[in-house]
């Protein structure tokens, strides 16, 4: 997996020569960019345009590739994977990687975050299979054959998580990653779709209760199960293999970590909410559902005001060292999180539609003001949608950073650390 970091553009003032099949341009740009790409051993992606729409390689490209990137190696001096990418009008992209020995290998699939998600890759060796027909009639053949190649990661397997795997696996996605270190009980059953009471009586993982329901569809969809908290190695390397991430928890510690993860490796994330403020004797002030979609980069759940910075540190020390916590919490030096807070399925499915109908959007442009919304949120108390745009106040220094020592800079991360 290849992230990009940085995009350097060449201004149209240094390209010496453009006719329509060739283009050169000054390589002043390329001291800086290659110094400090071996000071932080950094790979290169060239781009370049073929306005007519020749979605290839010309035989121009291979000769200018392979002479530009011998040079790029011999200055950095690594064994890193170089690669190639050729844009052409309509979005669509194909890469190549360069080898040490100079023969090229096509890239798999490109992912784009931007307001869209745009998945670049070979989808018509993706069949579509007769459960997705009707989808192929809404989506046309290209998305649903989009959404079989799709590796998709869902944190929390729990109320809305549960029902953004139903969703996933009826979609026919590729696969899905679940994370999640709690078993089934028995107050789990007013909302955990697919959950038995012979699961509460076992406790038996909630990963397991998903990936069974997922096999039982027959859709084709496989399952990776993680049960283990998130703020683990496995669960971050797992899910920074997916595409796309969905965070159904509940806590802001996890939401942040989540949020993390999008900036380091680069990856869309959508994060589902519920808000239900009750007064504990049958009186309902507000009952709502959120879907925000992160873009690398983008304006943060803490920009936006979605989480707590306070409450994320609280809940990060509970779970690290629940004593340090108690003896925190008994001086009052950081507030209480042992709340426990009403859950009822049928908000829960709303939420999660929400969430499942947002990256569908972004996959497949279909609303008539487009994606520029970063959040959408839906009061059943008084009926009404909100659309909230959120601007960049200050732009993460992570995105692209990927594997790390320790992962996502966090210690507990740590390689050889007990998790």
């Amino acid at each position: 997996m290849l992230l990009v970091q940085e995009v350097i553009l060449i201004p149209h003032s240094e390209c010496r020569v453009r006719t329509p099949d060739r283009v050169v341009w000054s390589t002043e740009r390329m001291e800086p960019m290659l110094f400090r790409a071996r000071q932080e051993h950094l790979g290169v992606v060239k781009f370049h345009s073929h306005p007519g729409g020749y979605d290839n390689f010309s035989t121009i490209d291979d000769e200018s590739d392979r002479a530009f990137f011998q040079n790029t190696t011999s200055w950095l001096r690594d064994d890193l994977p170089h690669v190639s990418i050729v844009m052409v009008p309509g979005g669509r992209m194909v890469g190549r990687v360069l080898s040490d020995e100079q023969e090229f290998a096509p890239l798999e699939r490109i992912v784009v975050a931007g307001h869209d998600i745009e998945v670049v890759g070979s989808p018509s060796a993706v069949p579509i299979r007769p459960h997705a027909e009707r989808h192929a009639q809404l989506f046309g053949e290209a998305t649903t054959r989009m959404l079989g190649r799709l590796r998709i990661g869902v944190v929390g397997c729990s109320g809305t998580g549960s029902f953004v795997v139903e969703l996933l696996g009826r979609l026919g996605v590729q696969s899905l990653v679940l994370v999640d270190a709690d078993h089934v009980e028995h107050r789990n059953l007013n909302r955990i779709v697919n959950a038995t009471l012979e699961d509460a009586e076992i406790g038996r993982p909630k990963v397991d209760v998903l990936a069974r329901a997922v096999g039982a569809m027959g859709t084709g969809t496989e399952v990776c199960t993680i049960p283990a908290l998130l703020e683990t190695r496995e669960a971050v390397l797992a899910l920074a293999s997916c595409d796309i991430v969905f965070g159904c928890v509940d806590t802001h510690s996890g939401r942040r970590t989540l949020n993390r993860l999008a900036d380091f490796y680069v990856l869309p994330y959508i994060d589902c909410g519920v808000g239900l403020n009750p007064d504990g004797v049958g009186g309902i002030s507000q009952v709502c559902a959120a879907a925000h979609y992160v873009q690398p980069g983008g304006a943060s759940l803490l920009q936006r005001g979605a989480i707590n910075q306070k409450t994320a540190d609280a809940q990060a020390l509970k779970q690290a060292d629940p004593e340090e916590y108690a003896k925190r919490r008994a001086q009052n030096y950081i507030p209480d999180v042992d709340v426990v807070s009403p859950a009822v399925a049928s908000i829960n499915m709303l939420a999660s539609a929400l969430a499942v109908n947002e990256m569908i959007a972004r996959l497949h442009p279909y609303r008539n003001r487009g994606n520029s919304a970063s959040s959408v949120r839906f009061s059943l108390s008084i009926m009404h949608v909100y659309l909230d745009r959120h601007d960049v106040t200050e732009r993460s220094q992570d995105v692209g950073r990927g594997d790390v020592s320790p992962l996502l800079d966090m210690p507990q991360l740590s390689a050889g650390r007990a998790q």
